[in-house]
């Protein structure tokens, strides 16, 4: 309830006017003998929601003008009295059509630079998740299995014929097998972009795995309160920490893929992320965990192709989400069998590695390779022949 609210683009004029008259009451109430201190609090907190005020009529004034700079480039689509952002392009020409998921709970543009190739092939559908993009928030809380049937209404709704070949990078393969498993009617097949398995938020060696989502939820949170008072308008776009040269070259390499969407993306990071906060709250509950589980061969004799990076990660990165220099090794092993978990899922499951040196992030560091498989999955006769489900 408290993050519908907070989702509108006035709550921060909301919440600066409550302030206010806190503390003008404060002020009001004061008698005579009240301490000075309790009246100057008073007229702090009046200060307080002034400013408060100031930040959340910026805020409003930021996104009002993102949505005029960058209006919706394909399709506003009702999906139960709130409306999804669909932008769908190409001749699928008797084939499957493509749908790509974003890592984390980003903006459908974050994989646009493999959208525009395929579209010219193919047609090809991003999409923005409640709560991102030009989407509506929707009803709360997000979670993957309600995200999941938004996903199969928005495909109806817009009119777009599956069997669907379902494309989901990192967190987003967490909703593609989602949506594979409960509309299995819709779904050609799977490509998981190193796809991250639940077993990494629950079975990190040392107990840390919990910590991942939980410090998603906490810096989102942050990001989120800070947006709605003017404050941090561009905060989750990505800055290399000094030093680390490996992540200044990846966020550069990210940058220049999506360069003909950056400054929309930019405009639209306005707009306080409450979705993201609560999809990631999901984790703390267990029922809701085991509903987004897909056990292992839980989609018979689907055909799943999971791309993966061969070998560990580096020690630098498991020490990153606190893994301690004792426990690094055996968190290196786990997230490289990690990995493999979605190759499970499937009796038709395919594991593919992605060149050498490439990392988690290769649909930017090496997009043609992913390109590559797309196009050999849509080439597969087996797969093509599929009849549209109904």
């Amino acid at each position: 309830m408290i993050y519908s609210l907070l989702s509108h683009p006035w709550s921060g004029l909301v919440l600066a006017l409550i302030v206010g008259v806190i503390g003008w009451l404060i002020v009001r109430s004061a008698a005579a003998a009240t301490p000075g201190w309790i009246r100057t609090l008073g007229f702090l907190v009046v200060t307080l929601g002034v400013l408060m005020g100031i930040g959340g009529a910026v805020t409003m004034r930021r996104i009002r003008a993102a949505f005029k700079q960058f209006p919706p480039p394909g399709k506003l689509v009702d999906v139960g009295g709130y409306r999804m952002h669909l932008q769908a392009e190409g001749d699928a020409r008797g084939g499957p059509t493509l749908v790509w998921i974003t890592g984390s709970h980003e903006l459908g543009l974050g994989l646009y630079h493999l959208h525009k190739v395929m579209r010219q092939e193919t047609r090809s559908i991003i999409f923005d998740r409640p709560g991102t993009g030009w989407s509506d928030a929707g009803p709360f809380p997000r979670t993957t299995a309600r995200e999941a049937d938004e996903l199969a209404t928005l495909l109806d709704r817009a009119g777009e014929k599956g069997p669907f070949i379902v494309i989901g990078h990192s967190y987003g393969g967490l909703l593609a097998v989602n949506f594979a498993r409960r509309h299995p009617g819709k779904t050609a097949a799977l490509v998981m972009a190193d796809g991250t398995p639940p077993d990494v938020f629950m079975y990190l060696p040392g107990g840390h795995g919990p910590d991942i989502p939980g410090g998603i939820v906490r810096r989102s949170r942050m990001l989120a309160l800070m947006k709605m008072f003017g404050l941090g308008a561009n905060a989750d776009l990505d800055v290399a920490p000094p030093g680390d040269t490996a992540l200044a070259r990846l966020l550069k390499t990210i940058d220049d893929r999506l360069a003909d969407v950056n400054p929309a993306m930019r405009a639209l990071s306005a707009v306080p992320d409450w979705a993201t906060v609560s999809i990631f709250e999901e984790w703390r509950d267990p029922k809701l965990v085991a509903d987004a589980m897909v056990y292992d061969n839980e989609l018979a004799d689907l055909p799943v192709f999971v791309v993966t990076p061969a070998g560990k990660a580096s020690p630098a990165e498991v020490r990153a989400i606190g893994v301690s220099e004792a426990e690094t090794d055996r968190a290196l092993n786990f997230l490289e069998q990690a990995r493999m978990r979605y190759a499970r899922i499937s009796t038709r499951a395919e594991l593919i590695h992605t060149p050498a040196g490439t990392g988690h992030n290769y649909p930017f560091e090496t997009p043609d390779f992913l390109l590559g498989v797309i196009r050999r999955v849509l080439a597969d006769r087996t797969i093509r022949s599929s009849k549209p489900a109904r």
